[in-house]
Order: structure tokens, then C-alpha cells, then sequence
């Protein structure tokens, strides 16, 4: 009989869990978000989590409007519930796939083609949210391990109680301590002395520490901060990403430029949470485009590329979101096709951008090329614009 009682106590239990963790959508949301917002500006332009828009070459000659996104994003905007865990890690794949649609302009803003592409993640490391070093970690922590044989003791501790209502209030008082904000100097007083007896006897300082010394700190809330620690040591870890475009001559949508790119970035050493960063840049092109010596339109300009650099990413203490980030990088390049007049099969450039965040969601990223040979620099300045699309959710509106 008393095994019934506990199995049914134990589905109430399940059922409540599972309930609040239905209506939390909110909070799901808001922590996917939070893991995107301390990305680099560099890491979103490599592979965006949400959307991005981007006006490129803004005072050159070859101007472009850019829009990138990816499937997981546009499906998250109409169905929020995908956030929550099982879904959204289902859905990784589709969360690793970039695709963008643009539309070039000439030097006086007139249409000048279309351009396309998709990029997809071959390693991804730096998702927060899904990371597989921060669940093993959430599970394997100190604290982690101290807290599963608290929650044995406290089930062996339920099957010596007979009585069918104190049962359920033992129940109660345990989902409260794991699952709800609750922190044990709020809960009800037998319960504490409980509790308090099982971490004396069984000698696990890591909770003695959190229930003596962080009183009024609940479990969700120490989880919170170790989230916060555990997401701070892989925000520098490893994205590289392949991908192809196109851009189109604007009357027949012949494709006039191909590129194959790659690229790579990795944090160089693990700072303090808040702390500023820098992340090695490595970016490798193939570029197919119209070779003007050639007869008729073409792809037979076949140019290679390689840019490494490091870039310095400046982050607000409080918030640890990067405000300003200064990249300095070199490129070599190589050219498999026929020589314009004045042109090197090899060739080689320094390379400045400057990010400065305006605002919370957009970037000023202004580029400059150095030719050490020929003198010439070439500055390019673009805007970016990293946005979500979902604000209203995340403030509880619908």
C-alpha cells in the first residue's frame, strides 16, 4: 500500500513539474537569448542565431542590402514552444544552416543583381544553450553530485512517513527546494531541520555552504550563476563554418560571381566572466567571377584568398555583451586566371575593422584594406544588424 501511495505521490510530483515546465516558454526564450547576446559581433557575422540585416559597401561602388537568417529562427518566431529543450535540440540542424538573400546597388543606389547563399556550421561550440560541455558539466559539478544524494536521502526519508497527507506536503516541500524559486530559510521549519540533519550527516559542504553562508539563495538562482560561470568558459571555444553564394547581373540573372568560403574563429585564452577576449579570424575564399578578358560572361576569374587576423573584443562587465571589438588581420591572395595590366599573380593586404555596438542590436563595422606595395588603402563601412524578432515574447506579450 505504501508503495502505491509513494508511486502516486511521484506521479502528482511529475505531473506538476511537467506542467510549470509547459508554461515556462518564457524563460526558455530568455535563456537562448541570453547565450546570443554575449556573442562577438565577428562570431554573428560568421553564422547568425536569429536574423541579421547588413548594408555592406556603403560608400563604395558595389553597395548591398543583406538579408541572413536561419530555418530554426523563422519557425521559433511562429511557434515560440520550440524552445523548449526537447525541441530545440531537435532542431539543431536546422539552427546550424544559414541562408541570406541580398540585393546589390550601384553607386547610385540603382538596382544592380541579386545575391544568395548558404553557409552551414561543420562545428559550432559556442551555443550556450545547447552546449553538451555545459549539460555534463551541470550534472558532474560538486554541488551537482552533492544535491542528487540529498534528493535520495529526502526520498528515503518520504517512504518512513505513513501518513497520506503529510506525504503529499513532504512531496510539496521537496519540488519546492529542486524545481520552484524557493529558497530552505523560506520553507517550512521541519522541513529545514530535515534537510539540515541529512547535509551534516552525509558531509556535503558544497550545500552546507549554500544553505549557512548564501541564505536566501534558492536552488534555481545558484543554477543561474553557475550557468552564467559554465557559459563564460565555452564562449570561446570553436565555430567554423563553409558555405557558398552567388550575385546575379541584373538583366538575365546570369550568375556573375561565385565564392566558396570558409571560416574560423576561436578565443585564444578563457578570461574571468566579463572580462575582454580575443578570438583568432581565419577566413579562406574561393571566388569564381567574370574574367572581362575572356569572350561573353563568364566565371573564369578564379581568385584565392586567405585572411587570418585576431580580433579584441571589448565587453561590458555587468552584462558581459561586447560593445567594441577591433580586428587587425592580413590577406594573401593568389590569382589562377589571366592578368589585368598592372596586376600580380600574388598579392598581399593589411586589414583593420573597427565594431563599435550603437545600439543594443546593431553594429557599425567600418573596414579598411592597406596595399603595403602600391600604397593604396580602400575603407568600406557597413551596418549591422543582429535582431531576433521576438522582443514582445521575451515581456510576456503575445
Amino acid at each position: 500500500m505504501q508503495k502505491k501511495i509513494l508511486i502516486t505521490l511521484s506521479l502528482l510530483a511529475s505531473l506538476i513539474v511537467s506542467n510549470k515546465t509547459a508554461a515556462q516558454v518564457n524563460p526558455a526564450l530568455a535563456t537562448v537569448f541570453t547565450a546570443d547576446s554575449v556573442e562577438s559581433g565577428n562570431a554573428k557575422d560568421i553564422l547568425t542565431n536569429f536574423f541579421q540585416l547588413a548594408l555592406n559597401n556603403l560608400i563604395g561602388d558595389h553597395k548591398e542590402i543583406n538579408i541572413s537568417s536561419n530555418p530554426f529562427a523563422i519557425m521559433l518566431k511562429r511557434n515560440p514552444k520550440l524552445s523548449l529543450d526537447k525541441s530545440y535540440k531537435r532542431y539543431k540542424p536546422l539552427r546550424k544552416l544559414n541562408f541570406n538573400l541580398g540585393m546589390k546597388l550601384d553607386s547610385s543606389f540603382n538596382f544592380n543583381g541579386f545575391s544568395s547563399g548558404l553557409k552551414y556550421s561543420i562545428i559550432d561550440q559556442t551555443d550556450a544553450s545547447t552546449s553538451k560541455l555545459i549539460s555534463q558539466k551541470l550534472h558532474t559539478d560538486p554541488l551537482g553530485l552533492e544535491r542528487d544524494i540529498l534528493a535520495d536521502a529526502l526520498n528515503e526519508q518520504l517512504l518512513k512517513i505513513s501518513n497520506q497527507a503529510e506525504q503529499i506536503k513532504f512531496v510539496t516541500s521537496i519540488n519546492n527546494l529542486f524545481q520552484d524559486n524557493v529558497p530552505l530559510n523560506k520553507m517550512d521549519a521541519g522541513f529545514q531541520e530535515i534537510v539540515k540533519a541529512i547535509v551534516k550527516e552525509k558531509k556535503l559542504d558544497k550545500l552546507a555552504d549554500v544553505f549557512n553562508r548564501k541564505a536566501g539563495k534558492s536552488f534555481r538562482t545558484i543554477d543561474s550563476l553557475n550557468f552564467k560561470e559554465l557559459k563564460n568558459s565555452i564562449k570561446n571555444n570553436l565555430l567554423w563554418t563553409i558555405g557558398v553564394s552567388d550575385s546575379t547581373y541584373k538583366d538575365k540573372f546570369r550568375f556573375s560571381h561565385i565564392s566558396i568560403v570558409s571560416e574560423l574563429s576561436k578565443g585564444i585564452f578563457d578570461p574571468e566572466p566579463g572580462d575582454n577576449n580575443l578570438e583568432i579570424n581565419v577566413r579562406a575564399a574561393m571566388d569564381f567571377s567574370n574574367d572581362t578578358l575572356g569572350s561573353g560572361r563568364n566565371l573564369d576569374r578564379k581568385i584565392f584568398s586567405l585572411e587570418p587576423g585576431i580580433n579584441w573584443v571589448i565587453r561590458d562587465k555587468t552584462t558581459e555583451r561586447p560593445f567594441l571589438e577591433v580586428k587587425f588581420s592580413g590577406s594573401y591572395y593568389h590569382n589562377f586566371a589571366n592578368l589585368y595590366a598592372g596586376e600580380k599573380k600574388d598579392s598581399l593586404t593589411l586589414n583593420g575593422t573597427l565594431r563599435i555596438r550603437i545600439l543594443e542590436d546593431i553594429w557599425i563595422p567600418l573596414e579598411i584594406k592597406y596595399d603595403p606595395k602600391t600604397g593604396n588603402a580602400f575603407g568600406f563601412l557597413n551596418i549591422r544588424a543582429n535582431f531576433t524578432g521576438l522582443g514582445k515574447l521575451l515581456k510576456g506579450k503575445s
